[in-house]
């Protein structure tokens, strides 16, 4: 009972060593490199953040709107 046991806990232990590996990857550490869209562009960075938020602000008052 005990054999089973132990054979089962250790079958787990390097199936799960093996998904926490983090040396199977290398990304590179370096400032923009970690969000999906460019930063050196600040014009069309501050358009597009405005048009984001701003059609998210503007969609319930739009809804309602559309509803009156």
């Amino acid at each position: 009972m005990y054999s089973n046991l132990l054979a089962r806990t250790a079958m787990r232990s390097a199936a799960s060593r093996q998904l926490v590996r983090s040396d199977l990857y290398h990304f590179s550490n370096t400032n923009g490199q970690n969000i999906p869209f460019n930063t050196k562009n600040r014009a069309g960075l501050a358009i597009k953040m405005t048009l984001y938020l701003g059609l998210g602000f503007a969609a319930p008052f739009l809804g309602a709107w559309w509803q009156l």
